[in-house]
């Protein structure tokens, strides 16, 4: 086996690591996810045609899709296509909301079976936003901050500010994320 092989095969086993601590709410691991990640998500939105301030945008947006959806990733060892993946539609999702009427004007996007998939994700993305915005403030701002702002804040920061210990945020935004869940559920079933 090569070095090169080696490498990424340890890559792989570290990444189910990472999604494994955190799903269970540690802080340490969703740092690291993005540390490792965010340029990966900032090139990839780089290279579909976002300018610098949109990729930014695009890595907020993947953080939350991400945080929404990491307990439906299967193979963790797959974080990191995963990611690129969720980018690669984001920033998609961001050239399209630039100019919107001419991409609706080309037949070809019409005619492409991509595009439904593309719109259910747009769909999804819409909903996702609608779940957060009836989300109870202080949930908005622990997610906010824990996860989409970059570099995130400390739990420490955090619970300093909510006047909370910080052994209660993980729980806390655990339960945020869950709300976040059982929210977009509810919309789901309305818009169909």
């Amino acid at each position: 086996m090569s070095r090169h092989q080696h490498d990424w095969t340890a890559d792989r086993e570290k990444d189910q690591e990472l999604v494994k601590a955190c799903r269970k709410g540690h802080e340490e691991a969703w740092v690291t996810v993005w540390r490792r990640y965010g340029p990966l998500v900032k090139s990839v939105a780089r290279r579909t045609g976002c300018d610098s301030e949109e990729a930014r945008d695009v890595l907020q947006r993947v953080a939350l899709v991400a945080l929404q959806k990491l307990d439906g990733l299967r193979d963790p060892k797959k974080l990191a296509s995963w990611l690129a993946g969720i980018a690669r539609y984001q920033s998609l999702e961001m050239i399209r909301e630039r100019r919107p009427a001419a991409l609706l004007q080309e037949d070809s996007a019409v005619s492409d079976p991509r595009y439904d998939d593309e719109m259910v994700r747009a769909e999804d993305l819409a909903r996702l936003r609608r779940a957060f915005a009836q989300l109870e403030e202080r949930c908005q701002r622990l997610l906010h901050r824990l996860m989409l702002k970059q570099p995130p804040d400390s739990y420490q920061d955090v619970a300093r500010d909510e006047n909370l210990s910080a052994t209660s945020i993980g729980p806390i935004r655990h339960r945020c994320v869950k709300r976040l869940g059982k929210l977009i559920v509810k919309l789901s079933r309305s818009d169909s």
